[in-house]
Formats: structure tokens, C-alpha cells, sequence
């Protein structure tokens, strides 16, 4: 599926970091370089005034195609690399007859290691020379708005993965998205909001939107020793204790107990595409405190 989703690369950069510092595999630091690169270039959501958080998706669809503005026919990547193309076709996958729908998805599944230096350099001045070719189609939508609890797995993603391959710049990308949703997304009451889209505010918080982003907060906290951000997870789990704690039974609801718009406040410990927000607080819980000494 085309369809690019911001919980995805977090977890995505999140697990190639481990796996990297297991490993120091080149091919793994190459790819959580690659997706923190297109994170800061297509996908930080704002309006006139702010700007700073995480857009959610871009669509799968373009033109009313799937996957039409990433695939390629080998015609058009002949026209745009030229002598190039052969070296190219072969370390991508590319054929006459493609390997999706008569279409060329650009893959390296059957070649994944790393050329020598020059060989790679080449096939990096390759893609440079599509990407400038394919940004001139129909781009696919955009949904920029801003979701808290997808901000908190890409926030504390970059936070470690800060940390692992030495990059400031990355921490500092993940304190702007942190600080935006500090910010932009806690209403009048001082609690938080799931949704920001062009300053408009939508929708109390959700279990998972206060988890992800303890969890982000925790992350920030151990990577520059950031008190505020050590504060600022113990105040949210402040929160989860008053307004979603099950008192009777122990775990946290998935609504607040003010929230008025629900037939039933469901609670549970399942993983969906994104972890379970009763699993990411028993990992926050054990963490605050360590960090802290509270019982």
C-alpha cells in the first residue's frame, strides 16, 4: 500500500535504531537517515502562524490511481537517467514489464546490501534525478493535521535514535514537534486535545494520545536530561490517574470519565498498527519511577 502514515516511520525508525546499534549495519543507519530526511522536508504541518508538529498521512492515491505518483515505467526511467539507467534498472528492480500492475515500485529486496562507495553514489545522483522528475506529477493529498498520540512515537523515535547515531539536529527536530503540541494542543482546562488542524482544536485525548506522549516526554528527558519534560509526563500521568484510571479493576479506560459522547468506556491491552496505550503506561510507569523514586 502507497499510503504513508506517520506511525509507521516512527516505529519503523524506532526499530531499525535498535536493530542498528546491535548490528551497526550501514544499510539500517542509510534508511533511518533517508526516512528523519523526509520527515523534515514533506511532512511538518502548521498554518500562518505556527508551525512544528507532525502531519498524519499523504494519500495512497493520486489522480484517482493507486500509487500512481511513486511507480514508474521503465520507458520513463530510461528517458530521465539515460546512460545511467542500466546500473539503476538493475539494482531496482526495474523491468519492461514491472513487478506491480505493469508498474515499477523502486525496491532493492533482491539486492539489499550496499554497493561499493562509487556504485552507491551513482545510484544516489539516480534517485536525486527521479525524485526531481516525479515532483513534477499530481502530488497525492496531504493530511496535515496533527494527532498527538502519532506525534508521540515519531517524537520519542527521534529522541533515541538522537542519541544512537549522534545527531542533535534530530533531537531538536523532536523538542520543536514536542513543544508544539505542549503548546497548540492542551485546551482551556489544561488537559490535552487529540486533533490540531489549521488552529482549530478537536477532541479530547484519548489514552493513547497522553501514553505516546509520556512516553515522548520520558524519551526527550533521557536523551538531554530536559527536567520540564520530566515534569511534564508526570503531570500527564497525573491526569490519566484522575480522568482514566479504573479504580475498581486497575488499568487505564480509553475515555475520560467526563468525556459525555460515548455509549461505553472501553478498556483493553490490545496492540492495533500503533501499541497498546495500557502497555505503553506499564513501560512509562516503570520508567517515572526509576527516573524518580515514587512508588
Amino acid at each position: 500500500h502507497f499510503e504513508k502514515m506517520l506511525y509507521d516511520n516512527a516505529q519503523l525508525i524506532d526499530l531499525l535504531t535498535l536493530v542498528w546499534q546491535e548490528t551497526r549495519a550501514p544499510l539500517y543507519r542509510q534508511r533511518v537517515e533517508e526516512t528523519v530526511t523526509w520527515l523534515q522536508r514533506e511532512m511538518i504541518a502548521g498554518d500562518g502562524t505556527v508551525k512544528g508538529g507532525f502531519a498524519a498521512t499523504y494519500d495512497a492515491d493520486s489522480e484517482g490511481h493507486e500509487g500512481k505518483f511513486y511507480v514508474w515505467s521503465e520507458a520513463e526511467i530510461d528517458a530521465v537517467l539515460g546512460e545511467a539507467s542500466a546500473l539503476f534498472k538493475n539494482h531496482y528492480d526495474v523491468s519492461a514489464e514491472g513487478n506491480w500492475e505493469h508498474s515499477n515500485i523502486l525496491n532493492r529486496n533482491k539486492r539489499p546490501e550496499l554497493a561499493d562507495a562509487t556504485t552507491e553514489a551513482g545510484l544516489a545522483a539516480s534517485r536525486a534525478r527521479l525524485k526531481a522528475a516525479r515532483d513534477k506529477r499530481v502530488w497525492p493529498g496531504w493530511d496535515d493535521k496533527v494527532l498527538a498520540d502519532w506525534n508521540g512515537l515519531m517524537i520519542a523515535a527521534l529522541a533515541r535514535a538522537s542519541r544512537a547515531f549522534g545527531r542533535p539536529d534530530w533531537l531538536d527536530l523532536a523538542r520543536t514537534a514536542f513543544d508544539f503540541v505542549v503548546r497548540h494542543m492542551t485546551g482551556e482546562d489544561g488537559r490535552l486535545r487529540h486533533s490540531w488542524r489549521q488552529g482549530q482544536l478537536k477532541h479530547r485525548a484519548t489514552l493513547d494520545d497522553y501514553a505516546n506522549m509520556i512516553r515522548a516526554a520520558l524519551a526527550l528527558h533521557e536523551a538531554g536530561g530536559d527536567e520540564a519534560s520530566l515534569a511534564q509526563a508526570r503531570a500527564w500521568t497525573a491526569t490519566l490517574d484522575a480522568h482514566y484510571w479504573d479504580a475498581a479493576a486497575g488499568g487505564y479506560f480509553f475515555t475520560a470519565d467526563d468525556a459525555s459522547d460515548l455509549i461505553v468506556r472501553a478498556k483493553n491491552a490490545n496492540d492495533n498498527a500503533v501499541p497498546s496505550g495500557n502497555g505503553t503506561m506499564l513501560a512509562n510507569l516503570a520508567r517515572l519511577y526509576l527516573l524518580t523514586g515514587q512508588d
